[in-house]
């Protein structure tokens, strides 16, 4: 466990925590000591790269014009900004707004990469950002279309679903009641939320059965009783509406789709660090023992059964915690242990889209991410065919990897605020 100075909040948790542990030990329904991971935690395990910087953003036709130099890195799939060459549409930064987009629009972004035979980057996901939504309970049917939209365009393309960035960018729209519109309770909107949550999802379903999504802050950032002793971070009071609305997911999910539990928790680092983290967001946060308010009674139990955990790790150090290539190397490794199934890498400081001769991270951190995933290709990798710096390419007109020179000020705004919880948090 980490060592935390412990606030009011989090010594009122105390008991509770060590309640929970008793009753693991007891036995007690829901989770015990001999509780296993549910059949997904079997399937192979995939390193995904979410990395943009400068001028290498990972759009379609990026990826379609670098294809073999992305092959030959050690990654098992990339996370596609969803971004056209002309960037006169950005569905990335659209879907989760009250401007339509249509399925044909987003296609069109994809036709790059639609025909394309992956061999190595099997695991491609396109990128949502949370944007400004309307409130929970104004009119909500055009972001459930776009999202619907969205879902069956990732089908028609291959890819597998899409990494949701949920972090509050450009609108408190998860802050109760700072972002609300409407004088309702919290426990009002949360089953709101979870109601959107829920719609989006089933819509999704509706058009990609099989569609994973990816959220990369997990319910915990909701939860009061999420313990600071594991490294959760407590963020709770202003981001109160990202758990209903996640856990909306988990009501909306089909059969055969996948939710995920992103865990952008960066500071993981044991063995004992991922197992906690793990079990904790698995078995105790849907448990009747902490009773979260957004995850009713009806809900807990298929939660434990086929909520998918995963894992962030990020490239450089946090929370006190050290990061340099033999570090990445274990932890990436930790990571992918744990995971039921994904794990994505979120790489700032560097840039795996070019070879270390073109401004690519060194040859030592490469070379720490195939230690973890052995599986990878080991030929030498060809020189990307990289656009020329000119005003008339598509990935020079921002010196911003993510959303494009539209937003440039998110860039600085992201940058503080990762670095600033850093500081909170060490």
């Amino acid at each position: 466990m980490k060592a935390r100075p412990p606030s009011a909040a989090r010594l009122l948790f105390a008991p509770v925590l060590a309640l929970a542990v008793a009753a693991a030990l007891l036995g007690a329904p829901g989770r015990g000591l001999a509780a296993s991971p549910p059949a997904q935690a079997a399937s192979p395990k995939s390193l995904v790269y979410a990395g943009w910087y400068g001028n290498t953003t990972p759009t379609p036709s990026y990826v379609a014009t670098n294809l073999a130099f992305l092959e030959s890195q050690p990654f098992n799939g990339l996370v596609i900004y969803l971004r056209n060459a002309s960037m006169s549409i950005n569905a990335s930064a659209t879907v989760m707004t009250a401007t339509p987009l249509s399925y044909n629009e987003i296609s069109s972004v994809l036709d790059p990469i639609r025909d394309i035979p992956f061999e190595k980057l099997v695991d491609n996901f396109g990128f949502v950002i949370s944007t400004d939504p309307p409130d929970f309970f104004d009119d909500w049917s055009v972001p459930i279309q776009n999202f619907a939209n969205l879902a069956r365009a990732l089908k028609d393309a291959g890819l597998k679903g899409f990494i949701f960035d949920n972090e509050q960018y450009f609108a408190p729209w998860a802050d109760y009641p700072t972002g609300m519109s409407y004088p309702y309770s919290l426990a009002q909107y949360e089953t709101q939320a979870r109601l959107r949550g829920r719609q989006v999802m089933e819509a999704m379903v509706a058009e990609f059965p099989q569609i994973v999504v990816i959220t990369l802050h997990g319910p915990y950032v909701s939860e009061p009783d999420a313990p600071w002793q594991l490294g959760f971070p407590q963020w709770q009071s202003g981001n109160e509406l990202f758990g209903p609305f996640f856990a909306g997911f988990q009501e909306g999910m089909g059969n055969q789709s996948l939710n995920v539990d992103g865990g952008e928790l960066y500071d993981l680092r044991t063995v004992a660090d991922f197992q906690e983290t793990y079990d904790w967001r698995r078995y105790d946060l849907p448990s009747d023992a902490v009773n979260s308010s957004f995850i009713p009674p009806t809900l807990r139990a298929p939660w434990t059964a086929t909520v998918s955990i995963s894992f962030g790790v990020y490239d450089q150090p946090f929370g006190g915690a050290a990061m340099n290539p033999t570090v990445l190397a274990t932890t990436l490794q930790r990571a992918l242990d744990r995971a039921d199934r994904y794990v994505w890498f979120y790489a700032e400081a560097n840039t795996y889209l070019l070879p270390p001769a073109q401004g690519g991270a060194p040859q030592s951190w490469v070379d720490a991410v195939r230690l973890a995933v052995p599986e990878t290709p080991t030929a030498p990798p060809p020189p990307p065919t990289v656009p020329p710096l000119t005003a008339s390419t598509e990935e020079t007109k921002s010196n911003c990897g993510l959303l494009g020179i539209e937003v440039v000020p998110l860039f600085l705004i992201l940058a503080w605020a990762r670095r600033r919880r850093s500081a909170v948090r060490c």
